[in-house]
Order: C-alpha cells, then structure tokens, then sequence
C-alpha cells in the first residue's frame, strides 16, 4: 500500500464571502449590531457608553500601499466613494499598466457615522493584532463546561466568540477601532471595509490598516466607529432616534432594578436617553410576582424556587363593567372589605400557600408565597434536564385603563404612566447581566392562558417582567450565534422548565386570589334571599308553581268578579224602585262598583300572566335541549379523553410491533433465528390494542341512551382485564375489594367515569416514581362500597394547592403538555347527570396528602349483591 505524504505548502483557508455570510445572519437588525458593541464594552469594565449617530459627517479616509494590494479593491458603497490615485494624483484602475509594487494611494469618502465610545481598558496594539482582528478569536472565552476568568472590576464577560463586530456590516461599510490603555499612551488604530469582502478570495487579501496615532486627548479606553451608514434616508427620518432609543431600551437594561450599565445615544446632536422602566412606574402594576431559583436554605444540596404574589386592593375594586360595579359596591362599599379579608384568611382556594398575608389598609392588599422543589419540575418525557444555576425575576400585571393616581399607592401620587410604554415594553424579557437576550416573539407562550378557558390569566399585553441571569452563575446557558436565544442544551430545557413552573404559579395564584372574590360575592347574593333556589332547574321549578298559582288566583279572581257584577245588578234594580233620596243606597251603589272595576283590573293583570307561563315553557323546553346537548358535548370530550390515552397507548404498541418485526427480519437473513418468541410477542401487542379499543366502542352515541343494570364488582373485573397489558407494561398491581352493589345506569357514562380516574392514577403513579417523590409499590385500588366506588393508588397523592378547586374546570397539576384540566371537571358534571357526585375524601397519605377519590351513585343504586 502507498505511503500518503503531506504536502507542506498545502493550507486551509476561509473565503473572504463568509464574513458577508456570517455578518448578515449574526444579527437580527441594527440595533442588535449596536448592542454587540455596548456588550464589548461592559466586558472591557466602562462604567458606562455613549452611542453618538452623526447622519450629517463627511470625511475622506487615505490609506496607502501597493497597487497589487489596494487596485482592485475599487468597489463603491451605498454612502462610501472610491477612488485610487497614484503618486503624482491621477486616478487609476484595474485597466491601467500600474507595476504592482507601486504605491497607489485609495481615498474613501463616506457619509454618515456610527461611534459607540466607553473609558474602559482599552485594547494594546499587539491585542488589535492578535484578538480583534482574528475572527472567532476572543480572549474572553473560558474553557468549555466551566466559568470564565472576571475582569478587574469583579464582571464575568457577556462575549466570547469572537464574532459579535461582523455585526457591524448591517450597520455600515467601513469598521474602525481606535483604543489606547492609558491616556498617556498613544491611540492604536484599525481599520477596514466589509465591501472588500465581495472582492477578495480569501479572506487574508481583504487591505487591513494598522497604525498608531497621537493621543491628544489623553483618551482612555476604545472608540469603535462605523463609516459609511447604510439607509442614510432611514437614519435621518423623523422620529428615528426615538424609534432607536426606545428599540435599545429594550436590549439594554430595560429595568431599573437590573441597570448596572447607563448608555447614553446622541443623534445629529441631540442628546436622547434611553426610556427604562423605572420602580415609579412598576408600583402601578396591581400585581406583582417575584421568583428566585436559589440554594434551599434547609438543605445546601438542592436548589429550590420560591415564588411570591402580591395584590393591590385595585385589583379587587374594579368598576370598568356593571357587573364589576355592582361586585365592588356588595364586597367593599358596606365595611370597606373588612368580611372579605376575613374570608380570604380560611377560604379553601388559599388554603395551600405556605405563606399567607392579608392586609386590608396596606399597599399589597394579599401576599401568598410557596416553594417548589426541583422534583417537581422534573420532566416526564425522558429529555435530559440540568439546574442552569441561581437567577431570579420578576412578573407585573397592569390594567392599562388604571394607571392614574390611586388612594392605595400615595408614593406615586400625581405620576402618570404612558400606557403605550407598557404595550411597548409588554412580555418576559430574559436579562443577563442587565443586556436583553433576544427570544422569538412570546417564548414563555402567556398567550396560552387566552386560549386555555381561563379568564382570569395574565396577558400578553398587560404583563411586563424578566428573568435575570447572570453569565458567572448561569454558564451552561450558551447564547446563539445569532444572538436569537439560546442554544437548546440541558441547562437551557431546565431553565425553560423553571421560567413555565412560574409562568403557571403566577397565573394560578391570579385565578385563584379573583375566584375567592366570585365566590364570597356569590355568598353575599344568595345570602341576601335564602328561599332563593341554589339552581337554574330549581328556579324553573319555582316559576311554575307561581305561575300555577297565579293561574288559580286568576281563576278565583273571575268567580269573584261575575258574583259582585250580579250583586250590583241586583242593587241596580232595587234603587230604581225604592225612594230616589236615598242615600244609603246611592253611596252602596257605587262602592259596588268601584270594587267590580278593580276586581275587573286586577283579573286583567293576572290573564296576562298566561301569556308570560307560555313563555317560561318555551324557555324551559330551551333550557332542557341545550342541557342535552351540553351533556353531549361532555360524553363526547370524555370520550375524546380517553381516545388520546388510547393513542398514547397504541404508539407504544406499534413501537413494540416494529421493533420485533425487525428482529424478525435480521432473524430470517441469518436463516438460523427463531421468530416464534417475536411472532408470540406482536400477537400479545396485537390483544392489547383491541382490549384498549374495546373500551372506546361503547362510549359512542349510539350506546349513550341505554340504561342498564350494572354489577359494579363485574364491570369492574372487566375493565381491568381488558387494561391488563397496561398494568404489565407499566408494573401497577390492581385491587378490588368490598361489597359489591347492582347500579342502573349508562353503561358509557361508567366507563368514562372509571377510565378517567384510573388514567389520572396511572400517570401520577408513573411520574411519583419518576421524580422520586413516590417510592411505594405501585398500585390501584378500587373499593366497593353501598353507594358506588372508591378509587385509590400509592403514588404522591393530591398537591394540597388543588385540593379545594380540584374538581373545576381547567385546573390541573399536570404540566401543559399532559393535561387541560377537564377530565374530574367532566367525570363530575357525567355523574350530575344522573344525581351521582365524587369527593376527595380526607384521609391522607404516608406524605400528608388526600389521594381517595368516592363516586357516590347512591340515587342510581338498585340492589345489594
């Protein structure tokens, strides 16, 4: 075999046209190129920048060398003239007989400057040689898995890949860096143009000038300016700078609470700051949410998150719809809410929070606070999963029609906040380090909660927040080339998993604290008129019977009326035969009739009575039909419900098939396996998925009418044997016990009733022993009692947070991903068709959590077995 050799004068290298390719995907938009340089910086410890736009400068740039080196590079820009020159000043080309090592001398008139300046370190000449100038080279950067080196000032550095100044091509033509480390040094100058990447072939050709220069200034620090702009006519339109200070207030330090780094932005002379959000205007926020992922205090090992909500009074008091001013007038206008916030300390929806503070006449009218643990956030779908390191952060809601002065708030009173700043400022900002790490449009998806049934969620427009990161404690999370995000690695999926479990926390608690306000105002007005039906069926009822007897009264009332009109008949004739001065007779006379025309009014009242009991008929035929149809619509979701699981269920079994039908076919290509083991394996997975559909058949419409006296102890026995291969693969044991009772019911409602609850078993049991929160054999209970059933497992039990709301719609402990929180909400609304109920009954597990779920069928109970 031939000896390859290596070829000495061989060499890799980069076309000049990647840094065209790179510079125009790295960032987004100018001001991302702009912030690229504000971050360098930072990182050379400035204790601040200044970024001064002049659409106005025109100056001409000389730089001499030799014609081989400078003629071709001829190439005009959008606001930069070209022209090369010899030595006696007459101008050449690539056409002209120019020797090539005679110098030629390339004037570059440009229009318009960008110059980003700071008094940081500054950079030696040597370091523009062997940093600045290298592409993708970066002193900064630390070694791979570990932290990076601070700086002087005690700042872990922002950048470190040597690419953020490629930026500066959507900014403009020519790049130029002047730097010195000591006002008593002179400046080292760079310089060079992206245009002249179009030309060259490899990159080492692009003209390059290096010089140093007096320092009359005694300047410390750097100045990085670009040359040229690109869309002057852009730069110079009205409203530009504000449009360009406010997209920069956004990237860098948009909140005051996390500034650590004042930039200031002067445009053709004018002087502009850029907007944040100060404290003053975050105090208009009526709610506000605080987060910190941080080392648990009880034990150094682990890292929890503690979350905090805070309400204002405002929140509570709105007056924006009638139903909101009749709301607040009942709650507060009696005793200024004095009952309510007694309620609120025992009421069930806030019996969870670990730590609770109600106090009417201070400026947060509710705190609750809770602790996660990292478990709880683990994530079932097999995804590796880090700790990104300590961070904190911050939500705050608004209602952008109330942010005027407030009697509640008194240390801003008289300050007015713009509520076009909020709209502008609105979503979840990720920080780090006080500069903005930009993430595509709503990353932490708030708009969720407009579209999940919730009414009572944040909105996207309404909330403004961040999470602060820092690049010393947070160095697994590694920014994308493009500055777009982050890279999905494990720290960055368990960052994501925290900012959600917060997003989840904020909204549940803004839910949770509004609905104890429905329901003590629902209180109020029940307790105003307690003969009032608890029910819409209940008031039809009541109608009814006042109608009948209304019906009676009209009846009674026309008897009454013919008797009096012949009584006065009678008094008629007897006045025209008896002495015309009689007076007696007169006056009785015409009470009789007075009487029989109010009598004749009042029948007159109650006839049109008739008319409004034919209306409460039609209305109660209507009410009846949409009851009907809402019930459909619940069989049918629950149905839905269960044919998910199915299609869970059989994505695990087509796995199985394929797998074994490909050993099948390894099998037969080495002609000596044995393919029965495989073949016996595909015909169990086979049975399993006709015993899963099984249970799905007779839950369509058509079995839906039929009622059926059901053994529960049978039906149970086969459920279960047809979810055998479930409990197999997924190691459940199952047990039945107690007495058994005959129920006539539909069968499909049971079914649904029974499969939901034991799918919700299976999924807590497997995420218990997943997060490790759970170490129990893993089993289901089912105990026959003399009113129905009581479902039980040994998995976590009921987060004592949803123990009180458990059973209302779209609420849920799932993550998003595993559940909508509608299937107790439609176990519950199945067993009210048929006047059953469930409960969560209040024993409690091993862990101190209720985990027995009773389905009461007593009305539907036909006899003992």
């Amino acid at each position: 075999m031939k000896n390859d050799t290596v070829n000495q004068d061989a060499e890799l290298k980069v076309g000049a046209h990647v840094l065209v390719q790179l510079g125009s995907e790295l960032v987004t938009d100018v001001e991302q190129a702009i912030l690229e340089c504000v971050k360098n910086a930072y990182d050379a410890d400035a204790p601040g920048c200044l970024i001064e736009i002049d659409t106005l400068e025109i100056d001409t740039l000389e730089e001499n060398g030799p014609a081989s080196k400078l003629v071709r590079f001829n190439d005009r820009a959008e606001a930069v003239e070209v022209e090369i020159v010899n030595d006696q000043g007459t101008r050449v080309s690539l056409d002209d007989v120019v020797g090539e090592n005679e110098d030629v001398t390339r004037r570059l008139t440009y229009t318009g400057r960008i110059t980003i300046e700071d008094k940081g370190e500054g950079l030696r000449l040597d370091q523009l040689y062997n940093s600045w100038l290298v592409i993708s080279q970066s002193a900064k950067r630390g070694e791979p898995g570990k932290k990076k080196a601070k700086t002087k000032k005690g700042r872990t550095p922002l950048g470190d890949k040597g690419l953020g100044r490629l930026g500066s091509m959507k900014l403009g033509d020519i790049l130029r860096i002047e730097t010195s480390t000591s006002p008593s040094e002179p400046l080292a100058v760079a310089r060079f143009r992206w245009a002249d990447c179009h030309t060259a072939r490899t990159v080492d050709e692009i003209p390059v000038l290096v010089e140093r220069i007096p320092n009359p200034e005694k300047f410390k620090g750097t100045r990085v300016s670009v040359l040229g702009l690109q869309d002057l006519s852009e730069w110079r339109r009205k409203g530009r700078v504000g449009e360009i200070a406010r997209s920069l207030a956004r990237l860098i330090s948009p909140f005051e609470a996390t500034s650590t780094f004042p930039v200031g932005i002067k445009l053709d002379g004018d002087d502009h700051s850029l907007v944040s959000v100060t404290e003053e205007a975050l105090k208009r926020a009526i709610a506000e949410f605080k987060f910190d992922w941080q080392t648990d205090p009880e034990n150094l090992d682990k890292q929890v998150l503690v979350v905090q909500a805070r309400f204002r009074k405002r929140l509570f008091t709105s007056t924006r719809t009638r139903k909101d001013k009749e709301r607040t007038a009942l709650v507060f206008n009696q005793d200024g809410g004095t009952e309510f916030a007694k309620a609120l300390e025992s009421h069930g929806r806030l019996k969870a929070y670990q730590d609770k503070q109600i106090d009417l006449e201070g400026q947060w009218f509710v705190e609750l606070k809770r602790t996660y643990q990292w478990r709880d956030m683990q994530s079932d779908s097999g995804t590796e999963i880090a700790d990104p390191g300590p961070f904190s952060g911050a939500f705050y809601f608004f209602h952008l029609d109330k942010l005027g002065d407030d009697a509640d708030e008194p240390a801003t009173a008289g300050l007015s906040i713009d509520p076009k700043l909020i709209k502008e400022m609105s979503g979840i900002s990720i920080l780090r380090d006080g500069f903005r790490v930009r993430s595509q449009g709503d990353w932490l998806d708030l708009s969720l909660t407009m579209t999940s049934g919730s009414t009572y969620g944040m909105r996207v427009n309404n909330t403004i927040g961040y999470f602060a990161l820092s690049v010393e404690h947070n160095h697994g999370l590694i920014e994308k080339s493009d500055r777009e995000g982050f890279i999905e690695n494990p720290a960055y999926r368990g960052f994501l998993q925290i900012a959600q479990q917060c997003r989840d926390y904020a909204n549940e608690s803004l839910e949770q604290i509004r609905r104890a306000l429905d329901d003590y105002y629902k209180k109020l007005i029940d307790s105003q008129d307690p003969t009032m039906p608890p029910t819409a069926r209940g008031s039809f009822r009541v109608l009814e019977s006042e109608f009948k007897s209304a019906e009676k009264m009209r009846e009674k009332t026309e008897r009454i009326v013919q008797n009096l009109q012949a009584d006065v008949k009678h008094l008629e004739r007897e006045a025209a035969v008896s002495d015309a001065g009689n007076v007696s007779a007169d006056r009785a006379l015409k009470v009789a009739n007075k009487a029989v025309t109010t009598i004749e009014a009042i029948q007159s009242k109650l006839s049109s009575g008739a008319q409004a009991s034919a209306n409460l008929v039609r209305l109660r035929r209507e009410f009846d039909e949409h009851d009907e149809q809402r019930v459909a619509l619940f069989e049918s979701a629950a149905v839905g419900l269960s044919a998910r699981g199915l299609a869970h269920e059989l994505r695990t079994h087509l796995t199985e098939i394929r797998q074994r039908t490909s050993a099948i076919e390894r099998a037969i290509k080495r002609k000596n396996g044995d393919i029965l083991p495989f073949l016996r394996a595909i015909r169990s997975s086979c049975s399993a998925i006709s015993s899963a559909a099984s249970l799905i058949d007779p839950m369509l419409p058509r079995s839906r009418a039929i009622k059926e006296s059901i053994s529960l102890r049978i039906f149970m026995k086969d459920y279960f044997k047809n979810r055998a291969f479930v409990f197999k693969r997924t190691g459940i044991q199952t047990l039945i016990t107690g007495i058994g009772i005959t129920v006539r019911m539909n069968r499909p409602r049971l079914t649904q009733i029974i499969d939901n609850l034991v799918r919700n078993s299976i999924y807590w049991l497997q995420r218990g022993e997943l997060i490790g929160k759970s170490t129990r054999a893993k089993q289901i209970t089912v105990e026959l009692t003399r009113s129905g059933f009581i479902v039980s497992d040994t998995g976590p039990g009921v987060d004592p947070f949803y123990e009180e709301t458990l059973f209302e719609i779209f609420v849920t402990a799932k993550p998003d991903r595993d559940g909508q929180g509608l299937g107790l909400y439609i176990v519950t609304e199945l067993l009210r068709i048929d006047g059953g109920e469930i409960d969560l009954l209040p024993e409690r597990n091993e862990d101190g959590q209720r985990y027995r779920f009773d389905v009461n069928l007593g009305p539907l109970v036909v006899s003992d077995q």
